[in-house]
């Protein structure tokens, strides 16, 4: 029986295609070793290429040592090339101050990854069962999870330019002992797997038992069963948000990302969460936690503009045009200045932006404009050539409709403008005072008239 199950597995989530190489990740534990036997099983009728990899963790001593020599062994048996990994585990964790459990886990997958690539693998075998797949959901339940973490041990999942995949993830822990007991294989038994130190072990000898007993003898079935009935309606999610990432997200600058705040905005919730998501991993590897998704819902509604710090040094704003995912770019005073007249395109390699300025043929009527790229000024108030820098100290602006200057840096911090961009707007300068804050806003003296004669616009363009 578990052998049909195994194949119906492989075949159902198209798992392993015949003449593939497929790596075995094996630890010398009853599921990992069931594993083994199974797909060499299927070595000769697949013509498959099998190597297995084994990581010794070094904690506990000689039985870890104990536990590589067997899985040697193993692999002489079957005649399969075998690849070790050692580390000291406990070491790790407590140079990264990080559990034990997610140091080993690190440092498998990277191992797996780096065999993967050398012995240009298609399939990493794993050896989770569906026991495995119940206790990670009930885990994630406990500790707090969305629909995505309830997707727990995925059967198939992509790991770069491979896959991982879980043949074992439909058969219950339990088959697997009557499997090799029954075929006379020898195997390992972890001490650790009974040690109440780790919760998924309090959630597998305390949790589980106390549920079958008093609520459903069948509960490891039923959570089993649930990453595999979110998954169709996830997949649909994903998929459509994926559309709404190549449509919306604008990524000219290789620490941001941008959505139009209008669109992002008519879409639903479930959406908006997967494109910020996206875009978190895209920058940062990051994952959006529930704590910052919530409060960045209750700002979206009840704000017009804010940022908001996110997880890994990055932070999300919303602004007049935009919602914007960046990293905090570190400060720099590295300082640009150039001259330009009208006519000239002026391209600013330390901002990546292009100054255009060129005078109109005919008188502008002066209407409200919501794109801030661009202003029109009185051509007669310039003193060319015009200068274009980042701001100094002792900048001073007198904003559009106000009778008095300000300071530059009072103007931006009203304005909204975050830190890290400050230092890196263009600012036009007409004889030694700022006409222009570019994709801010412009002064007060410069502004067309009714008197004016000569009609000058200066843009900002991104790129060169």
């Amino acid at each position: 029986m578990i052998r049909d199950q195994f194949l119906k597995t492989i075949q159902k989530f198209r798992m392993i295609e015949k003449g593939e190489t497929v790596l075995i990740a094996v630890s010398g534990g009853a599921d990992s070793v069931a594993l083994l036997h199974l797909l060499a099983e299927l070595r000769k009728p697949w013509k498959l290429h099998l190597t297995i990899l084994h990581v010794n963790h070094k904690l506990r001593g000689k039985e870890s040592d104990q536990d590589e020599a067997f899985v040697r062994k193993l692999a002489r048996r079957f005649k399969i090339p075998i690849f070790v990994f050692k580390v000291e585990v406990r070491n790790k964790a407590k140079k990264e101050k990080s559990s034990l459990e997610e140091a080993a886990r690190e440092v498998r997958y990277q191992f797996f990854e780096q065999m993967a690539e050398t012995k240009k693998a298609n399939k990493i075998a794993l050896a989770h069962n569906q026991d495995d797949q119940a206790e990670t959901v009930l885990m994630r339940i406990i500790t707090g999870t969305g629909l995505q973490g309830l997707q727990a041990i995925r059967p198939k999942r992509k790991l770069n330019r491979t896959f991982l995949i879980r043949p074992l993830i439909e058969i219950a822990r339990g088959d697997i002992r009557k499997f090799v007991k029954a075929n006379q294989i020898c195997f390992r038994e972890d001490r650790s797997n009974r040690s109440l130190q780790f919760l998924r072990n309090r959630i597998r000898l305390k949790l589980i038992p106390l549920i079958e007993r008093s609520f459903n003898p069948q509960v490891k079935k039923a959570l089993a069963r649930l990453p595999h009935l979110l998954d169709v309606d996830l997949s649909f999610l994903e998929e459509t948000s994926a559309v709404f990432y190549r449509r919306l997200a604008n990524r000219e600058q290789a620490d941001e990302v941008l959505f139009p705040r209008k669109s992002f905005l008519q879409l639903k919730p479930s959406i908006q969460y997967r494109l910020v998501n996206r875009a978190m991993r895209e920058l940062s590897g990051a994952e959006l936690d529930f704590n910052h998704w919530n409060l960045f819902l209750e700002l979206l509604t009840t704000k017009d503009k804010f940022s908001l710090q996110l997880p890994k040094e990055l932070f999300i704003s919303l602004s007049r045009e935009a919602v914007r995912i960046y990293q905090k770019r570190k400060i720099s005073r590295a300082s640009f200045s150039y001259e330009f007249s009208v006519g000239d395109s002026v391209y600013i390699p330390e901002i990546n932006s292009t100054i255009v300025c060129e005078s109109l043929n005919k008188r502008v009527r002066v209407i409200r404009k919501t794109n801030k790229n661009f202003d029109i000024f009185d051509g007669d108030t310039l003193s060319f050539p015009l200068t274009v820098r980042n701001r100094k100290p002792g900048d001073r602006l007198q904003p559009l409709g106000q009778k008095t200057s300000v300071k530059l840096k009072g103007f931006l911090i009203n304005r909204h403008i975050p830190i890290e961009e400050r230092d890196r707007l263009p600012i036009v300068v007409s004889d030694g005072q700022v006409a222009w804050v570019g994709g801010v806003g412009m002064g007060e003296a410069f502004k067309v008239s009714a008197n004016t004669k000569r009609f000058v616009r200066i843009s900002l363009l991104p790129g060169s």
